[in-house]
This record gives structure tokens, sequence and C-alpha cells, in this order.
């Protein structure tokens, strides 16, 4: 029998011809309730929960100050409706049994009877209400706590701008004229990172003086305190607001950046995509058509490693887009959680009469909003600790 030659088979290859894909790795997805820890254990996720346990508690008392027994009016309606009830169950009415007026009575206590289900449920946010007030005291107080504090950390960092421009306005080893000096400190001071500085330091001021006031380490004038106190309160609670504002507006210009940049940065890497997998598709027609030319076949065992190779690449792509829209989705939600503080804010400054509840649900769906980025962030994080222990293994 004549030996017969078997050519050189790659060791990633299947025997058959058919390429082996190799296993893939896995790992363990983090459950909710290490997410919910992580959370937890983040400064910003305490406040974003407490946040959103706060304003759920007051969307509570909201409703039932304008629909419930808080409102005196529909307090003063369901006792009226009581006392006919009982008038009509015990037969107290004067009038004969035959009147107009005992048919009235006994018509509006059947509406009673309808309402009772709604009285029920009035009773019952009124009870939340008043058994909810210390802890939404309390979680004032904590978030409160947890803004404190960052002030003096502040006044450093300024301390040690100021000294940075007094640095370039003396520099004299440079032939720079103090007209050039002063358009660079000006530059230095207008970027846009200074910008959302002293923002960040006007709000945290404007706080901090308002938890003096909570605490009582300082008086208004009306308990008893110096007589400047009223007007720093005053400034304190009004520039708060605006801090806040500015704050809010400097996020929203930020998101927009991101954003397009983000989108630039997709249509860079589809475009670049296309380009190769026309170049690619160019190539191995030229391949092919030389490979016909010279009688040998369309793919030999090198066209291996390329396919390879390109299938990693078309990983990666995919990769680098499902990143960015990871990265988009995180923008959007946190516009739209700022575009609620924005409305939150502005009812405030611009004094609009907006419905009660409809403006706390604002300040509710920002919490959640900011606890679902907050989620998102653990969650990816926890995903990149298991990959990074799986890649050590």
């Amino acid at each position: 029998m004549a030996l017969q030659y078997t050519p050189p088979m790659p060791l990633n290859a299947h025997p058959s011809g058919a390429r082996v894909v190799k296993p893939l790795q896995t790992y363990r997805e983090p459950s909710a309730f290490e997410i919910f820890n992580a959370c937890v254990n983040d400064l910003t996720g305490k406040d974003k929960l407490a946040k959103l346990t706060q304003y759920g508690i007051r969307l509570i008392g909201a409703v039932h100050d304008i629909h419930g027994f808080g409102n005196s009016r529909v307090k003063e309606k369901y006792r009226n409706l009581e006392l006919v009830d009982n008038a009509v169950k015990n037969g107290d009415s004067p009038i004969s049994n035959g009147s107009q007026l005992r048919l009235i009575l006994s018509q509006t206590a059947t509406v009673f009877k309808g309402h009772r289900l709604k009285r029920l449920l009035y009773l019952f946010l009124a009870y939340l209400t008043r058994k909810l007030a210390g802890l939404l005291n309390g979680l004032n107080i904590y978030r409160h706590l947890l803004r404190a504090g960052t002030v003096p950390f502040r006044v450093w960092k300024f301390a040690n701008h100021i000294k940075h421009s007094i640095k370039i306005l003396l520099d004299e080893s440079k032939s720079d004229g103090q007209a050039v000096k002063l358009e660079k400190v000006l530059q230095y001071w207008t970027t846009r990172d200074m910008v959302s500085q002293m923002c960040n330091f006007w709000y945290a001021l404007s706080d901090e003086i308002l938890l003096i006031f909570r605490f009582g380490l300082l008086l208004r004038g009306k308990q008893g305190g110096f007589g400047f106190a009223d007007a720093l309160f005053s400034w304190a609670e009004d520039h708060e607001l605006y801090s806040w504002m500015a704050l809010i507006i400097l996020g929203l210009q930020k998101d927009w950046n991101k954003w397009l940049h983000l989108k630039n940065e997709e249509s860079r890497i589809i475009l670049n995509q296309k380009v190769k997998a026309r170049t690619r598709r160019i190539v191995g027609d030229m391949q092919r058509q030389r490979g016909n030319k010279l009688g040998s076949p369309d793919v030999d065992f090198e066209d291996y490693e390329r396919v390879e190779e390109e299938f990693e690449y078309d990983h990666g792509y995919f990769s680098r887009l499902a990143k960015i829209n990871h990265d988009k989705t995180t923008i959007l939600i946190n516009s739209v959680r700022l575009t609620c503080d924005l409305l939150f804010d502005a009812k405030y400054i611009m004094h609009w009469n907006m419905y009660r509840p409809l403006h706390v649900a604002l300040g509710l769906a920002s919490g959640t909003l900011g606890f679902v980025n907050c989620w998102r962030g653990q969650r990816e994080r926890l995903v990149a600790e298991a990959l990074a222990k799986m890649r050590e293994q």
C-alpha cells in the first residue's frame, strides 16, 4: 500500500476542517444583594438611597395634605357624612319616614358607604404620615451630614489656586508683560473645571451655614440670636438654591459634551469597521483571483489565522460599541435626573405655583434615577473585578 502524504494541520483545527471555537471563560454574575450591598457601602449610594426614601415619605405626606385628612375641607366632608350616616342608622331624624328629606338622608348615607374604602385609605395615609415624621426628619439631617465638612478642604484648594495666580503675576523668569500675565491668570480662573469648583464651594458654604442653624450652633434673631443671624440665614437659604441651579446647569452641559463625544466616537468606530471590512473583501477577491490563475486552492491553512484575527477584531468592535451604548444610557439617565432637579429647584427660584405632589414626585424621580445609575456603576465595577480575577487564574 502506497504511503499518502497528509498535510500538517494546525493545532487548533479540527480534522473535518471545521473551525474549533475556543471555550469561553465564564464568570459569576453578581447577585442583586451584592450590588445593593456595594451601593449601601458607597457614599453616593447612601445619599441616593436616603433621598429616594426621603422623597417617598414626602410624597405620602403631600398626598395626605392635599387629598387626605390633612386637608381640612376633606376632613370636614367625611365628618359630615359620618354624622348623617349615624343619624339615619339611629333614626334620630325628626322627619317622617315618607318625607323627601328622609330620602335625601338615606341617599347621602349610601354615598358615604361608597366612600368608606377611600376613608380607610385616608386614615392609613394619616397614620403613615404621623409615624414617618421622625424618620423624615432624621433622613434630612443624615443627608445634610453626608454633604457637610467639605468647606475647609475647598478653602485650602482655593488658597492654592490664589497662590499659583500670584506666582504667575510675580514670575520674573519670563519676559511676559503684565497684560500677558493677567490674561494667563484670567484664563486659569475661567476654565470649566474652575467654574465648577467655584459653584461647588458656593453650594457647600451656603449648605453648611444652614446646617449650623439647624443644629442650633447659631440662633436666629427671633430665637434670641444676634441681629445679623436673620440676614445670614436668608442669604444661605437663597444662595443654596442659586448655587444648586448653577451646578445642575453645569452638569447638563457636561453630559451634553460627553454625549457628543460618544456619538463621534461611535461614528468613527463604525466608519473604520466598514472601511476595514471593505478592504478585507477587496483583498480577499484579489487573492482568490490570483489563486485561480495559479491553480491553487482558494483558502490555505494560513487563512485560518486570518479568520481568527478577524473574529477577534469583530469581537472587540462589538465590545467597544456595547461600552459606548452603556455610557450613553448612563448619561441619558443622569440628564433626566438633572432635569428633574432643575424643575424642582426652579419652583422655588421662579416662585411657580406647582402642584405639590408633582413637585415632590420630581424629587423622588431624581433620587430613583440617581440610585439606578449608582446601581449600574456598582454592577459594572463588580463585573470588572470578577473578570480581573478570572484572568489571573
